[in-house]
């Protein structure tokens, strides 16, 4: 078919369905999408948590766990360790043609047990989420592969930093955004093959740099202007690293750098073929895709690595013929999922294992041909889900993810809150749900006041109290985290972790092109960066090249 244009029934506006977009969906027997993208992933986000870490309960052995769902959440959670066993049976439904099937599946829902964490194979790491194959881990979120990392977000090969966002394959670093193959770098954006450096924009195989921008392979620079070793050395100790009022200034005179100084190249998107969206690496024939790795025929699509044809999806690693999903480890041919690992051939399914043809499932471990989490013939299979698929088309909802009613925390505080935020009000417009943090309370707690320098800090650090400037809540610094302040001359941070965390974010998620201008040879561009940053040169990819490289 030739493309389309169509009216999201959400918001409103108009989106193109392309040629090849029509080709993919008859491939894999999924409806034409009725919202726009921006629409379809903000409702796949919703149920993609990013919320606070409660001490509760083990639903089943009572245990003490840590989780981001809190106790008296609307359906069971089990230790991780627990629910991958053979401790319980799953609870099943028979399905009822009277009854919508969205209501059904939120009924069973409720019956079955989730883990209290998202991933495998992990040591030490109970206070963190979607976490695999780790060791030592705290506060973090989206990980694979890391150790001894703390207040972390989406990072793989990383180890012995903290305040990380979004970096692969980086040491001894801190408060660093998407940052590649770095050692001992501390505050630094869009960075790779670098060490020994502080506040790095857009630079390549730099080393003992400081407050730089667009350099590629010197040393010895600040303000990118070149140093003898020694006069280096002098400078930097002249800066007060260790002094947070230092710090802050430093902080705010390189933005201005940034802002007016520095080239900016239309995305972020590296060595690609036949691509667009933004932060895409090693990526071929991907279109409206951001935060990918490493995958090929890939469109509407937010955060994954190491995909093949993936559309309308969120959070896949290791994924091929997948659509309308949030969340997967390794799956083939699957539709509107969330939450799933190792699953093959299935519609419907919400924190499954291991399954292979099973539609409308949840918490459901290596089972096939099951429906409700009832198990069925291969025969009484087919025939129910055709049936069960053509009563859907009938009620228009076929395709549809899964209703508000079923995430499984508030939306402001998934990650659909970072990246779509809403008020209260919003949310309840479009009944999804709200979920209130606590008031902190911080009697009887040895509150610390915040020092100037991280010298300065002369109590027990493993007794003290900080409260967060910006949200009130009250937190703690390890013993082993303080010494990494002090090995690195970094001040004490003043606020919660995950407010430094979001912080970070708003610097990152940027997924909607503006058309403007090269600043060098006028050309009309599509670029990544919102007018109120107020960037100044914005360069197409020639006059990037010619600029920078």
């Amino acid at each position: 078919m030739d493309s389309e244009t169509r009216n999201c029934q959400n918001c409103h506006k108009d989106f193109v369905i392309k040629s090849e977009d029509f080709d993919f969906y008859q491939k894999m027997g999924a409806p034409v999408p009725k919202n726009c993208f921006y629409c379809r992933l903000q409702k796949l986000l919703a149920f993609w948590p990013f919320a606070k870490f409660n001490k509760r309960k083990c639903d089943l052995s009572g245990e003490k766990i840590i989780s981001i769902y809190p106790a008296g959440s609307q359906f069971p959670v089990y230790k991780s360790s627990h629910w991958y066993s053979d401790k319980w049976e799953t609870p099943y439904m028979d399905y009822n043609f009277s009854k919508s099937f969205f209501d059904q599946l939120s009924e069973l829902q409720k019956k079955c047990p989730i883990p209290h964490q998202f991933g495998t194979n992990n040591q030490d790491c109970d206070y963190s989420d979607d976490v695999w194959d780790s060791k030592n881990c705290y506060l973090c979120r989206s990980l694979a592969s890391c150790e001894n990392l703390s207040y972390s977000f989406r990072n793989v090969r990383c180890r012995d930093s903290y305040d990380l966002l979004y970096c692969y394959d980086s040491e001894q670093s801190y408060d660093c955004i998407y940052c590649f193959k770095v050692y001992n770098v501390h505050y630094a954006f869009d960075s790779r093959d670098s060490m020994d450096s502080y506040f790095l924009y857009d630079c390549r195989n730099v080393r003992n740099c400081f407050m730089c921008w667009n350099l590629r392979n010197k040393e010895y620079h600040i303000l990118n202007q070149p140093y003898t070793k020694e006069e280096y050395f002098r400078k930097i100790e002249e800066f007060n690293l260790r002094s947070w009022t230092a710090l802050q200034s430093l902080r705010n005179q390189f933005r201005e750098h940034i802002k007016n100084d520095a080239i900016h190249k239309i995305n972020f998107n590296v060595k690609t073929a036949n691509s667009d969206g933004n932060y895409l690496t090693e990526c071929k024939n991907c279109h409206e895709a951001y935060f990918l790795e490493e995958s090929e025929d890939c469109s509407y699509y937010c955060r994954g690595l190491q995909n093949k044809n993936v559309y309308d999806s969120a959070g896949i690693y290791k994924g091929e013929l997948v659509w309308n999903i949030n969340q997967l480890a390794d799956g083939y041919n699957l539709k509107s999922c969330n939450y799933c690992t190792n699953c093959r051939d299935s519609e419907y399914l919400n924190f499954c294992f291991n399954c292979e043809n099973c539609f409308g499932c949840t918490g459901l471990r290596n089972k096939r041909y099951c429906v409700l989490n009832k198990q069925y013939s291969e025969n009484e299979y087919s025939e129910l889900v055709s049936q069960i698929k053509e009563s859907m088309e009938e009620g228009g909802v076929y395709g549809e993810f899964f209703p508000y009613d079923m995430v499984y925390g508030g939306y402001n505080l998934s990650t659909a809150g970072i990246l779509f935020p809403k008020t209260k009000e919003e949310v309840k417009d479009f009944r999804g749900a709200w979920e209130e943090l606590e008031d902190s309370d911080l009697s009887g707690l040895n509150i610390s006041d915040f020092v100037d320098s991280i010298d300065d800090f002369s109590g027990d650090i493993t007794g003290a109290v900080f409260v967060c400037q910006e949200s009130s809540r009250p937190y703690n610094i390890k013993k082993e985290e303080f010494e990494f302040y002090k090995k690195h001359q970094i001040p004490l941070p003043r606020n919660y972790p995950d407010v430094r965390t979001m912080k970070r974010v708003a610097d990152l998620f940027y997924i909607v092109g503006r058309k403007t201008s090269c600043y060098f040879c006028g050309k009309e561009i599509i670029c990544y960066y919102p007018e109120s940053m107020g960037y100044k040169k914005i360069a197409c990819e020639e006059c990037y090249l010619k600029e920078v490289v």
